[in-house]
């Protein structure tokens, strides 16, 4: 048996470093913790290309297809591949579509848990 002195929390996708691209962007076969979808990782370089640059900061991305494709790993490698400060954040489809609040508010929570905003509500009190 062996003695477990501290618990790490290990993802499907925790093994995942980068997008796996040489400096021309051009995909390696097995690199930073991706295997295959070579056309979907150069796309992915075009991407980190031109948040790089500065043409599309600020805005998110959006990545579909069906599932098993590969969304999620190319997703967390380009977030990887942008540097820590990059803020990263999966949500399932049945997050969005709970009964419990509405689909703003979910995507909202989302992104604010993301970019670790918080956002405290003024609340006027009247005595008298």
């Amino acid at each position: 048996v062996r003695d477990l002195t501290r618990i790490e929390r290990i993802g499907a996708h925790s093994h995942i470093r980068g997008l796996g691209l040489d400096d021309s962007l051009e995909p390696r076969e097995v690199s930073q913790g991706l295997v295959g979808q070579q056309s979907a990782r150069r796309a992915a370089g075009v991407v980190f290309k031109m948040i790089k640059e500065g043409h599309i900061a600020g805005r998110a991305i959006l990545l579909a297809g069906k599932p098993g494709t590969g969304k999620t790993a190319i997703a967390m490698g380009l977030a990887q591949a942008l540097g820590k400060d990059t803020p990263f954040t999966t949500i399932a489809g049945s997050e969005i579509f709970s009964l419990e609040m509405s689909k703003t508010e979910a995507l909202t929570q989302a992104f604010r848990k993301s970019i670790g905003v918080r956002i405290m509500e003024e609340t006027e009190i009247i005595e008298g």
